[in-house]
Order: structure tokens, then C-alpha cells, then sequence
């Protein structure tokens, strides 16, 4: 359990009142991030609420409202956290996510159509998007994840923030050529997939997918290398209804690839 800081009401006495005043928001910081954890979260509103009273003056009126009142129904205490953080933003990594909510007995028969599945990254840049798709992999049993050319793999410095700790959980593997990782999956009788607007292509929505299968993701730039759309039996895309033609690669591949486990359109 980690937080930013611990203070002794010794130590924060000794502090100026602005260092007082900014050892509390850090408090107040965590404690959102800390939501999750109620062991945490009401470590962090006891330490507070004892530290609040030491406070050299009277804190500002909203701050003061706020630690004075904290709720401790998490629900409660998010809003009133969110009303006094305003347009204050987190990254992913900055918040505990729930846990122990999944599934205790999953589908055998989903997880029989994840193992089947593999997602080919063919030159991802972006260590954000390569991250999101591990933790879909992992949301979904999908059975393997292959990482080609320029992807990012878990090595890189900044994978454990984007990934949150999925990366050590889904099945992967490098390649430097994205026509050798789809050539090798096609002559081991998978079918392989491109989600891509190139015409011509179909609704994911209206496709029979066959099992086993390959999903190739491409370039958030480019899109997918011509030469291995070339090598791909059929290309999917998501329809869309507004201006833009396409959405952001990870989520685009999530809709997917939920649409191929549980969306019932399989090849008899």
C-alpha cells in the first residue's frame, strides 16, 4: 500500500502553514486515486481528520468543508472529490481499480473461442495503445497477442502504467515482420481477420468468423501495411454514423473483439 505521504502529527506540526496546506491536498489526492481500496481510503480520511485540527490557521473554506464532512460511502466521497479536485484530471495508472469483481466461473465455452483468437499489432507506435490492447487480451482470455515492427513490447519503460499489470498475464510474442507473424498463423489454418476501412470489407456486426483466427490492428497513422492486408482472407471494419471514419485503434479493436466472442456470428 503505498501512499504519497504519511504524516506524523508531530512532523506536520512542525510544517509551515503552506506546506501544511499542500501536504493535505496531497492526502486528498491519493485518497481519490485510493477509492477503490477501502482499507486505504479510510486510512487516508482518518489521517485527515487528524491532521486537519494542527493546521497552523483556518484552512480555506473548501477544503476545510470538505475534510471536515468527508463521506465514507466511496460513491459520496468520489463526488465531493471530484467537485473539490474541479478540472483536475488522472491518468490510469494514478487510479486503483476494483478488484475481485471478475467472474468466478467463466464460460467454458467462451473461453474455449478466446483461446482460439490471436491479435496481430502490426507497427503500433503508441506504448498507450499496445497497452490497452493487452488489457483487453486479458479481459478476455484472448489466447495470444503478437507485437511486430515498431510495437512497443512490455520491456518498454512506460508499459507497466499503460498496461496496469496485464502484460504479465496475456500470452505474446515479437516479431519484426508483421507478413511473417501472419504467414506463420496461416499456415497453422487460422483465418485471418484485418480490421481496416480498405474496401472491400464487411460489418464486423454481419461476418461469420471463423475459428481459430487472427485479428490484425494496424497503424494509428497508416493503418495496415498494404502487403499484409494483401495476405488477409477478409477485412472487417466498425460502422460508423458521424463524421470521423474510424475510431482510436484499441478501442476499435475492444469493439471487435468483443463482437467475435460474444456477438454469436460463427462459420458453421
Amino acid at each position: 500500500m503505498k501512499f504519497i505521504g504519511r504524516y506524523s502529527p508531530e512532523k506536520f506540526q512542525n510544517f509551515s502553514f503552506d506546506a501544511q496546506i499542500k501536504a493535505l491536498n496531497k492526502l486528498l489526492t491519493e485518497l481519490e486515486s485510493e477509492l477503490a481500496n477501502p482499507i486505504s481510503r479510510q486510512s487516508l480520511i482518518q489521517q485527515l481528520q487528524e491532521l486537519y485540527p494542527l493546521c497552523k490557521k483556518a484552512l480555506p473554506p473548501r477544503m476545510d468543508s470538505l475534510i471536515r464532512d468527508l463521506p465514507t460511502d466511496p460513491f459520496r466521497l468520489l463526488r465531493a472529490l471530484a467537485q473539490y479536485q474541479g478540472d483536475k484530471t488522472f491518468k490510469d495508472s494514478q487510479i486503483q481499480l476494483k478488484t475481485g469483481d471478475g467472474n468466478a466461473r467463466p464460460d467454458p465455452d467462451a473461453l474455449k473461442r478466446a483461446a482460439q483468437i490471436t491479435v496481430i499489432a502490426d507497427n503500433l507506435r503508441s506504448v498507450f495503445n499496445v497497452g490497452s490492447l493487452f488489457r483487453i487480451a486479458e479481459c478476455l482470455s484472448i489466447g495470444k497477442l503478437i507485437l511486430c515492427g515498431i510495437s512497443p513490447t512490455p520491456q518498454h519503460p512506460n508499459m507497466a502504467k499503460t498496461a496496469l499489470g496485464t502484460s504479465e498475464r496475456v500470452p505474446f510474442s515479437y516479431r519484426e515482420s508483421t507478413i511473417d507473424a501472419v504467414m506463420e498463423l496461416k499456415n497453422a489454418g487460422h483465418r485471418i481477420y484485418a480490421l481496416e476501412t480498405a474496401e472491400p470489407s464487411q460489418s464486423v456486426y454481419k461476418t461469420e468468423f471463423d475459428l481459430p483466427l487472427a485479428l490484425v490492428v494496424g497503424n494509428e497513422a497508416l493503418g495496415i501495411d498494404p502487403q499484409v492486408l494483401s495476405l488477409c482472407d477478409e477485412i472487417v471494419y466498425l460502422p460508423v454514423l458521424g463524421w470521423k471514419n474510424s475510431l482510436n485503434v484499441s478501442v476499435a479493436a475492444s469493439v471487435a473483439l468483443y463482437q467475435i466472442m460474444f456477438g454469436g456470428n460463427y462459420a458453421s
